[in-house]
């Protein structure tokens, strides 16, 4: 440290001066002394009053969304701070809020850091370091400010509602001629009050027919169910290098730089075009484990399986045809399964077209791992699929992912009819 040195240094002039007795090495050790008590003082007083406040807009994001955080310093002392460095330790990759600044007595400045999103999953925005000292650089003083602040990046949406679908051949589901004890669009009868009925199920128009009060009963909704698959088996996962990521072009594909990010980013797209129309939508995914999302509707279901996308990795060792054929009892007669995964193992096709023999309908969506540098291709997939008559559609780096999805060796799955 700076001080240590200028101390050493006035204890070496203080020993000459009583050698020698001569004064200019008295007055050089005063001088000396009188630098460290000074520059000590000072960066006592350095940090002292100053208040740091720090915002952002929102605490969730999607990758390719841009983060804007508001950070204000309040100097409350009558003391001018000469200068001030604000060190940062968010994690969130290429957020930069540090600077160095000035404040007069009674003073603030303002600023805001703009970061876009580039990677998904949980972030800490936070904690700050203030850094000051004295003029000559002799005492450093570091103040922590602790409040932090969690930020969660979703995958990447892509806009599908724009795409016009032409009609499948598929039918996206049958009357299930099943009563549920809940309120849903389909109406199968009408019956007799009962005591303990709902008095929203009361069907006013024939109660006024019939001079009895008379409730309606429901049949579950007869639209197909869509199960989306992630496949998140390691071995068949591939990341591309810098080298290639810096030679393609701009938008959201140019922040995905694996089939891993490419397959979330795929499941989340379709699983709010889904909801978007009011179908249920579930979620398996393996990473660590198989997790499973029932299948449900509305804007949160779409927010818990963002959730759970945010934080999801391959990292799973169990094969994708073990998945499917373990879970197969929540696909249902009628049932639509879209499968996304990069891998080149047949064995899952196999798997896949079982299924199908069950009349749930099947979409493979393949990431073809050899665009991302990965030494397999995906082309006996590709055979298999078009031998068992299973509709696909193969998404390759850098494609359009819009059109991509929309691509017609998928459409009659993606726009299967109620």
């Amino acid at each position: 440290m700076g001080w240590v040195r200028v101390a050493a240094l006035a204890l070496v002039i203080l020993f000459l001066s009583q050698l020698n007795r001569w004064m200019v090495f008295d007055k050089l050790f005063f001088v000396l002394l009188a630098v460290l008590l000074v520059s000590f003082v000072w960066s006592r007083l350095s940090l002292r009053g100053l208040v740091v406040t720090r915002r952002t807009v929102t605490d969730r994001a999607h990758v390719g969304d841009q983060l804007v955080e508001y950070v204000e310093l309040e100097n409350r002392s009558r003391l001018g701070k000469l200068w001030i460095e604000v060190l940062d330790h968010s994690d969130l990759p290429g957020h930069r809020l540090g600077r160095v600044v000035t404040l007069g007595g009674h003073a603030r400045v303002s600023w805001r850091a703009k970061t876009w999103c580039t990677r998904r999953g949980r972030f800490r925005l936070g904690p700050i370091v203030l850094r000051s000292g004295d003029p000559f650089g002799l005492f450093e003083r570091r103040l922590l400010v602790p409040a932090t602040h969690q930020l969660v990046v979703y995958p990447a949406l892509i806009d599908l509602s724009a795409v016009r679908l032409p009609a499948g051949e598929l039918p996206g589901g049958s009357q299930l001629q099943k009563r549920t004890p809940y309120v849903t669009p389909n109406v199968a009868t009408i019956r007799q009050y009962q005591p303990g009925d709902s008095f929203n199920r009361i069907a006013w128009s024939a109660s006024a027919r019939t001079g009895q009060l008379m409730v309606k009963e429901f049949e579950l909704d007869p639209s197909t169910d869509v199960w989306l698959v992630v496949d998140g088996e390691r071995r068949h996962h591939v990341r591309l290098s810098l080298d290639a990521m810096r030679q393609h072009g701009e938008g959201i594909e140019a922040l995905l730089d694996s089939t891993e990010e490419y397959a979330v980013t795929i499941a989340a797209s379709l699983a709010r075009f889904f909801l978007e129309q009011n179908r249920a939508v579930g979620l398996i995914a393996q990473g660590t484990r198989p997790i499973v999302l029932p299948t449900d509707r509305g804007a949160r279901q779409l927010v818990k399986i963002l959730e759970f996308l945010a934080d999801f990795h391959a990292e799973g060792v169990e094969p994708l045809q073990s998945v499917l054929l373990g879970e197969q009892a929540h696909f249902g007669r009628d049932s639509a399964l879209i499968v996304i995964t990069p891998s080149t193992d047949e064995a899952w096709v196999r798997a896949l077209a079982e299924l199908t023999i069950r009349s749930v309908r099947a979409l493979a969506v393949i990431v073809e791992p050899s665009t991302f540098g990965g030494p397999e291709s995906s082309l006996l997939v590709v055979s298999e699929l078009t031998a068992l008559g299973v509709p696909f559609v193969l998404v390759k780096y850098g494609d359009d992912l819009r059109r991509a999805l929309a691509a017609p060796a998928g459409l009659t799955l993606l726009n299967a009819t109620r």
